[in-house]
């Protein structure tokens, strides 16, 4: 029980002992500012009673004041759960938008390296492609002004059309028909347009009839005939009957 409520029944006790002992207690010792006990003749029951009922009333108004405390208390106890739990809530969508926006981020960037990664392969590759074509080239455009020999496959001896550019794919592990007609149909065609050094342009009206090797820049090396043996003409000198490629 609440020390103040404590006291204030003590004081009622005490007030009814003194009265039911005869205590005999002057007006003036109670004067509360009353008229009826002015003269000292008030009634000690009277008094007694005005005392219980003021006892009474400031307990039940203490006791109306704790629980209006207690109820502020709680309210404030709720309010401040209630808060809190708020901002745990608020904590936790915070934490789970920042692990999202994390997530898509590292996802993000994951696949920006993915593609850089692929387009730096791609790229490396059509470097070591266009590298092997041009390897090709070189090699073919040592022998430029080497005889021309009919039926020959020898690149410093002498050759035929076929039979150097046979010779010249044999350097690099390729196995070409020996014939140019032959060497046409069993290379991959392509279009005039899409002529890349290292193919082979075909030529011949109605029947294919001779090879040349492109080298690039509207140019071809080829072995030609006896009397200008291994040379570079123009791609177009005569009228390309097709283009095919045994490379990449």
């Amino acid at each position: 029980m609440n020390n103040k409520i404590k006291t204030i029944l003590m004081a009622a006790i005490m007030s009814s002992v003194v009265l039911t002992q005869g205590v005999c207690v002057s007006a003036a010792q109670f004067d509360d500012g009353a008229s009826a006990f002015s003269d000292g003749t008030g009634s000690v029951s009277a008094l007694a009673s005005t005392l219980a009922k003021q006892t009474e009333e400031q307990t039940q108004e203490f006791v109306a004041k704790e629980e209006e405390a207690a109820q502020i208390r709680e309210e404030r106890r709720v309010e401040k759960a209630q808060k809190a739990s708020e901002k745990a809530e608020q904590e936790k969508e915070d934490a789970l938008q920042f692990i999202q926006q994390t997530v898509e981020e590292t996802k993000k960037k994951a696949e920006e390296e993915d593609r850089k990664k692929a387009e730096e392969e791609a790229k490396k590759a059509e470097e070591q492609r266009l590298e092997k074509r041009q390897a090709v080239v070189d090699f073919a455009l040592q022998f430029e002004g080497n005889p021309y020999v009919y039926g020959g496959t020898s690149l410093t001896n002498g050759a035929d059309c076929s039979g150097f550019v046979m010779s010249v794919f044999a350097n690099f592990g390729y196995s070409l028909p020996r014939v140019a007609a032959a060497q046409c149909d069993a290379s991959t065609k392509k279009d005039i347009s899409q002529l890349e050094p290292g193919d082979l342009v075909f030529y011949g009206s109605g029947y294919v009839d001779h090879v040349a090797l492109y080298i690039g820049d509207g140019k071809i090396i080829h072995a030609s005939g006896a009397a200008t043996g291994i040379k570079i003409s123009n791609y177009d000198y005569e009228q390309p009957a097709a283009v095919g490629t045994f490379m990449e």
